[in-house]
């Protein structure tokens, strides 16, 4: 879509050029004025107008590229004092320093294209209502017949304009130039690097025109040093384009920017206006967001992975869980009864109704089937005790660790501080926790005490298995710890193993669930 300034700069390019060419028709046709005078002029003219089309086409919001353009259609209008042509001379006349005030206001809105401060405004609107001012006092009483205005004609007039012009002209270059250097010193590097080339060739061309207008038109330097200021003069254009071509967004630019990148909303920044005029400083920045947005978003996916694995991993555990109750029960239901069945109501029935007719060697083999049995019928409840104690279902996590701790072949010192019935998962893992440790610590580590203690520790429950044996315990080995270190990761807590020569530690913190009643 075009910008509804594009058809206006169009309409100022296209009168440029036109005047361009009209100017350089009349000074060549004058012939006053040198050659190098006469193409240097015309040359900073077009530059201005090239110069701001680029920057117009660069950043069309921003209103910098039409007073680039402005500022060399007022040099242009200038030139056409040398019109023999009545009409365009009264128009001439009122602009022949047109460009001073348009230029000001150039340098003291550049490069975000408006004035920020109240001293600014009142120093470009000053220099256009003095500079006009004048102009319009000398079209009432310029003597020169082309005027068509002249009003009051005065031949000592001209004199009197030319040098108020001249001093006007003088006064407000130096309030530009105070206030390019005040901001230049005050303003932060991104500034400084913007604002450099058009200081540097405000203050040299200043010096060499105040020098050559000092030594006067006599003095052998006068015409050098005035010659030099029209170079420097000719280059401010290529300064300002410069500064565009550097500073490339401006503040409502770059927030849109990092509001809609990949179409996802970010921040709202707050920003500094010279800073974002950089070019280094808006990659940077725009980088930096990508960084963040694309962090983000990757942090985002993880966590949400994560928090499916954890989901899963808990699934598995309370399955496990369920299907050591199945188990349980149907051991404790159906093979360990129907061996008890066997024991007592079979073969020990058989041995007592055959009495002492039994044969002994009979008897002796019914004796040692029925002990057999018993033992079988002995382990089969240490397995289903094993699997999942009742006493842990029954009466807690407390309860079944003393029972496990009793009937260990140790001395275990056992410190077991308030701990309320919690989630079968959280109390099924603590309990495995404890039981694996003690077993190691008896089979593996050989020791003769161990220390378990139990406490709830904030919104987590701590269990804590130390032995003083001879060590080597290593949860990335074998499949005990390792299996309870998954167990405890799938309900969101740690487990620690810190095993050396002076003994094994094994620390598991695992986050309470909801609690039961």
């Amino acid at each position: 879509m075009q910008h509804p300034r594009t058809s206006a700069m169009t309409a100022l390019l296209a009168a440029g050029c036109v005047l361009g060419v009209v100017a350089l028709t009349l000074k060549a046709g004058e012939g006053s004025h040198p050659a190098l005078d006469t193409a240097l002029s015309t040359t900073t003219g077009f530059l201005f107008l090239l110069a701001g089309a680029v920057a117009h086409v660069r950043r069309p919001a921003n209103p910098i590229g039409v007073l680039i353009a402005l500022a060399g259609v007022a040099l242009f209008l200038e030139d056409l004092q040398f019109t023999a042509n009545p009409v365009l001379y009264t128009i001439a006349v009122p602009l022949r320093a047109a460009s001073s005030p348009v230029i000001a206001h150039l340098v003291l809105a550049f490069p975000h294209g408006r004035l920020r401060s109240r001293w600014e405004r009142l120093l470009v609107a000053a220099a256009y209502v003095v500079v006009l001012g004048i102009g319009v006092v000398g079209l009432l009483t310029d003597d020169d017949p082309r005027d068509l205005l002249a009003v009051a004609a005065d031949s000592q007039a001209a004199p009197v304009v030319g040098r108020a012009l001249g001093l006007a002209a003088t006064a407000i270059s130096a309030g530009v130039v105070v206030v390019l250097l005040y901001r230049w010193l005050t303003g932060r590097l991104p500034q400084r690097r913007l604002l450099s080339p058009v200081v540097v060739i405000a203050l040299a061309g200043a010096l060499t025109s105040g020098a050559g207008t000092a030594l006067g038109d006599a003095h052998p330097l006068s015409g050098p040093l005035l010659q030099a200021y029209r170079i420097l003069f000719c280059l401010w254009p290529l300064a300002f384009l410069a500064g565009v071509m550097r500073a490339r967004v401006g503040h409502a630019e770059m927030v849109r920017l990092l509001l809609e990148r990949d179409g996802t909303g970010l921040a709202a920044l707050v920003q500094d206006d010279e800073v974002w005029k950089d070019s280094r400083s808006i990659d940077a920045l725009n980088a930096a967001a990508g960084l963040v947005l694309d962090n983000q978003r990757l942090t985002a996916e993880l966590e949400q992975r994560l928090a499916e694995v954890r989901a899963s991993r808990a699934r598995l555990v309370a399955a496990g869980d369920e299907e050591r109750r199945r188990l349980e029960r149907d051991l404790h239901d159906g093979a360990q009864q129907r061996l008890v069945s066997v024991v007592l109501l079979l073969l020990r029935m058989a041995g007592r109704r055959s009495g002492a007719g039994l044969p002994p060697e009979l008897g002796a083999v019914l004796a040692g089937a029925v002990d057999e049995l018993q033992t079988a019928i002995t382990e089969l409840r240490e397995l289903a005790r094993g699997i999942r104690p009742a006493i842990l279902t029954e009466a807690g996590l407390a309860a079944a660790v003393r029972s496990l701790a009793d009937r260990i072949p140790m001395e275990v010192a056992l410190a077991v501080g308030t701990v309320p019935r919690l989630d079968a998962a959280v109390e099924a893992t603590a309990y495995f926790v404890t039981s694996e440790a003690l077993t190691n610590a008896l089979k593996h580590a050989r020791a003769e005490r161990a220390d378990v203690r139990i406490a709830v520790t904030g919104a987590g429950l701590r269990v804590e298995v130390t032995d003083a044996g001879v060590g080597g315990a290593d949860a990335g080995k074998g499949s005990g710890l390792a299996g309870l270190r998954d167990r405890v990761q799938a309900l969101g807590g740690e487990l620690d193993v810190t095993s050396g020569p002076g003994g094994t530690a094994v620390t598991a913190v695992i986050p309470m669930a909801a609690e039961k009643p």
